[in-house]
C-alpha cells in the first residue's frame, strides 16, 4: 500500500466539519434526477423496467442492484460519503492548483516542453477560463449566487473561475459515477456472473433483498487481499469505457463539448480514479481483487477519452487531421495527470522526498510501462470473451464498446510492430 500521511488525514478530517452535507446532497440530486430521468426515458420504460436510486449513508462507495431481472428492474447506491468526498475533491482542487501554479515552476516547466510553445489551446493558469455557461444549467444560478458572494469578500482564496471549475468538477465526477454503475446494468454484467458461477462473499457488498445479487462496487473499498477475479476485473474496464463514452455523450447533449469541459472531465475521472489507489500497492502486478488497479484503470480510460476526442475533433474539422488531433488530446492529458498527481499528494500521501514524484505518477511512467502493457494483456482474453456476450444482449443500440475493444487491439498490435 501507498504511504498515506496521518497529519493529511486529521486535516482531511478537520475539512468535514466546513462541508454542508445536506446542501450537497441537494446538490447531487440535482444532476442524478436528470440521470435517473434520462434513464428510464432512453433504456428501461421500453423495457417496461425502471431505474430507481438512493443515497444513504455508509462507506464511500456505490454499487448496483435489482429488485427483478426481467422486468430490469435495477436499483442505484451511491452513499452520501462518496458524494461528499467528490464535492470536497471539486471544492479544494482549483485552490490547490493555484498554490501549485504560483509556487513552485511546474507549470512553467511542462509549457517549455517544444510541442506545446505556440500551441493554441496550452493555457498557463491553473484552470482553465470557463463562463456562467459551463456550469450545469440546474446548478448555474446557485453557481454564479457563490460567485458572487465570493466577490464581495475581500479575503476570499476563491474567485469566480475557482468556483465554476468546482461546480464542473463535481458534476462531472458524479455523472462518471453515475455511467460506471449503468455500465454494468445495460452491459447485463449478472449475467457474466452467473455464467461463471461467480460469488465472492469475502469481499463486501450492498445488501439488497433476498436473492437479488448486486453488481459489483465501484471500488473494493478495502486493503485486504482475495483471489484475483479476472473476468471481473474485464467487467471493471468495460463499464468504465461505458461510463466514459455515455459522459461524453451527456456534455455533447447539454452543448458544452469543447476545450475546457474535456480537460476537467480528464481532472475528474484522474481524481476518482487516484482516490481508489488509497488501497492499492505501488506496484502493477495482478491485485487480489475484483476491481484492476487503478492506474491501470486510468490508463485504460484516459486512451479511449483520447481516441474519442481525436475522432470528433477531425469529424468536426477543427483540426486538419489526426497527427493535429493527438497534440491537442496529449496536451489536456498529460497536463490533467500531472497536476491531478501532485494534487493527491498534496492532500494524503507522505513523501520522504518533496522532490521526486509521487508514488502513482511513478505508476504513470516508461519505468512502468511493460508493467501495464502486462497487465491489460492477461485482461484481454476476459474481455474479449465476455465482450462477445455483451454485444448481443447490450440495452443501449448505440452504444461505443465495439470501438473501444477495436482501440484495444489496434493498441496491442501497434506494440508488437
Amino acid at each position: 500500500m501507498n504511504k498515506l500521511d496521518e497529519l493529511k488525514i486529521l486535516r482531511l478530517q478537520e475539512e468535514l466539519k466546513y462541508v454542508d452535507t445536506e446542501l450537497v446532497e441537494q446538490l447531487a440530486r440535482t444532476i442524478l434526477n436528470g440521470l435517473v430521468e434520462w434513464s428510464n426515458t432512453h433504456i428501461f420504460s421500453k423495457l417496461n423496467g425502471e431505474l430507481t436510486i438512493e443515497i444513504p449513508l455508509g462507506p464511500p462507495n456505490a454499487g448496483v442492484g435489482y429488485k427483478s431481472y426481467e422486468p430490469p428492474r435495477p436499483h442505484m447506491v451511491i452513499y452520501l460519503a462518496m458524494i461528499t468526498d467528490i464535492y470536497r475533491d471539486a471544492l479544494t482542487y482549483p485552490l490547490v492548483c493555484k498554490r501549485l501554479a504560483a509556487e513552485t515552476d511546474t507549470l512553467d516547466a511542462f509549457h517549455e516542453i517544444e510541442t506545446w510553445k505556440g500551441f493554441p489551446f496550452a493555457f498557463k493558469t491553473a484552470m482553465p477560463m470557463l463562463r456562467a455557461g459551463h456550469v450545469h444549467g440546474d446548478l448555474s444560478s446557485f453557481c454564479e449566487v457563490l460567485v458572487q458572494q465570493h466577490g464581495l469578500r475581500t479575503e476570499s482564496a476563491f474567485d469566480a473561475n475557482d468556483v465554476r471549475c468546482r461546480f464542473v468538477m463535481f458534476e462531472l465526477m458524479l455523472v462518471w459515477t453515475f455511467f460506471h454503475e449503468l455500465g454494468h446494468v445495460v452491459q447485463q454484467h449478472y449475467r457474466l456472473r452467473n455464467t461463471i458461477n461467480y460469488l465472492d462473499t469475502s469481499e463486501p457488498f450492498l445488501e439488497f433483498p433476498a436473492g437479488t445479487p448486486c453488481t459489483d462496487l465501484i471500488s473494493d473499498g478495502t486493503s485486504e487481499e482475495v483471489p484475483a477475479d479476472l473476468p471481473a476485473q474485464a467487467r471493471e474496464l468495460m463499464a468504465d469505457a461505458e461510463s466514459m463514452d455515455l459522459t461524453l455523450k451527456y456534455i455533447l447533449a447539454t452543448g458544452r463539448l469543447c476545450f475546457p469541459l474535456v480537460y476537467l472531465l480528464h481532472c475528474s475521472v484522474s481524481c476518482m480514479f487516484q482516490r481508489f489507489y488509497q488501497n492499492y500497492s505501488e506496484s502493477l502486478s495482478i491485485v487480489g481483487r475484483r476491481h484492476p488497479h487503478p492506474a491501470l484503470r486510468e490508463q485504460v480510460s484516459e486512451a479511449f477519452l483520447a481516441d474519442t476526442m481525436s475522432d470528433y475533433l477531425v469529424a468536426t474539422k477543427q483540426v486538419p487531421n489526426h497527427a493535429a488531433a493527438a497534440v491537442t488530446v496529449t496536451y489536456a492529458t498529460v497536463r490533467a495527470n500531472l497536476l491531478t498527481g501532485l494534487f493527491r499528494a498534496y492532500r494524503i500521501e507522505q513523501r520522504e522526498d518533496a522532490e521526486g514524484l509521487p508514488s502513482y505518477m511513478r505508476l504513470q511512467t516508461a519505468e512502468h510501462r511493460e508493467g501495464m502493457l502486462s497487465y491489460q494483456d492477461t485482461l484481454m482474453p476476459y474481455i474479449e470473451s465476455q465482450m462477445t456476450e455483451v454485444r448481443q444482449w447490450h440495452l443501449i443500440p448505440e452504444n461505443r464498446m465495439e470501438d473501444w475493444l477495436e482501440m484495444l487491439r489496434r493498441h496491442q498490435v501497434q506494440r508488437t510492430q
